[in-house]
């Protein structure tokens, strides 16, 4: 992406107001804890209406479990956004990752380790290519990345069979999310995981200084010397490791490849991480932040299904309050500024 692109990804912070009316000074302050505060109040809510169901162990679980491929995305996807760039591409890599890592299952008998390594193999490796060919020329990573998301979408279905859903997978394969560990479901524990690594590469490495300095001010980080493709090649193939352990956990849930494995993985990502900038007036990419996002839209979704919500109702409740995370994100981004 160039560096006019990457100015453009920070576009919140040039604007006049983030939204059309005033904050003072107090509203200001609150706006730092407005989005917990907000997912505090309803996780107590739902729990008020459904007090059996809800508030329960066993539910938080699943909320959990429902939010794991969430935040293993969106960690990637935060890492990507920090250099300035943007990735439409890794629904597409989830998919041919899980058919991948299936196939060889299904077809060679594979052992579930080959399969899994073949599989991340194949995330890190669509990751790679989406960076090298975002940071080889100008244009944008939207347009990119958009088009190399059709080509690996179309690869799986390809790699399947014409769309085919392939169901021989391992033993071993399956028990890779089929218990728990300290009372954890193991999908969550490697959510947790990678949250960690990533929250510690960011913070606290070279790269991470570097990557926050890229996406800041492309033109400053060049002339300190910083080498811009690398870092964003980097942050890609991030983003595709992700990517791949997302289609790895997704696959072994269900035992299956199926041409929807991805569906409904592409817009939460995205919302999660942006997010994270209003958690605590961040007002920029951040790992915290971005885990507490896609908890609150698990949270959203399992909530009104248990309250029995028609599909249409639900899919608007959580598109309008999307939306005003959106703007609150946005708001918060100019207050920080």
């Amino acid at each position: 992406m160039s560096d006019t692109g990457a100015d453009a990804a920070n576009a919140p912070t040039g604007r006049s107001r983030a939204l059309p009316f005033a904050f003072d000074d107090a509203q200001r302050k609150l706006i730092k804890y407005v989005t917990l505060l907000g997912f505090v109040a309803m996780f107590i809510l739902f729990s008020l209406l459904s007090p059996d169901v809800f508030p329960t162990w066993d539910n938080i679980k699943s909320i959990l479990n429902l939010s794991a491929p969430i935040v293993i995305l969106a960690v990637g996807l935060t890492v990507v956004l920090v250099v300035g760039e943007f990735d439409l591409s890794f629904t597409g890599v989830v998919a041919v990752t899980a058919v991948v890592a299936v196939k060889l299952m299904s077809s060679s008998h594979v052992s579930t380790t080959v399969a899994v390594l073949a599989g991340l193999g194949v995330g890190l490796a669509g990751g790679l290519v989406a960076g090298i060919l975002v940071s080889m020329q100008r244009a944008s990573s939207f347009i990119v990345t958009l088009a190399l998301g059709s080509v690996f979408s179309g690869l799986a279905l390809g790699i399947s069979g014409g769309g085919s859903t392939i169901a021989d997978v391992t033993v071993g394969y399956t028990n890779l999310t089929d218990s728990d560990l300290f009372g954890l479901p193991l999908s969550v524990v490697y959510a947790l995981v990678i949250a960690i690594v990533v929250y510690g590469l960011l913070r606290s490495t070279i790269f991470g200084r570097e990557a926050q300095a890229i996406g800041s001010n492309p033109v400053a980080a060049r002339l300190a010397g910083i080498p811009l493709a690398v870092r964003r090649i980097s942050a890609f193939a991030v983003m595709g490791l992700c990517a791949g352990v997302a289609g790895i956990i997704l696959s072994s849930r269900s035992g299956q490849f199926a041409p929807d494995i991805a569906g409904g993985l592409f817009i939460p990502p995205f919302v999660a991480a942006f997010f994270g900038m209003s958690v605590l007036a961040a007002g920029v990419f951040n790992v915290f932040g971005t885990v507490v996002g896609a908890l609150f839209i698990a949270t959203l979704q399992t909530g009104l299904v248990v309250q029995g919500i028609e599909d249409w109702v639900a899919n608007c409740i959580v598109g309008a309050v999307l939306l005003l995370i959106l703007f609150i994100a946005a708001e918060t981004r100019e207050v920080r500024s």
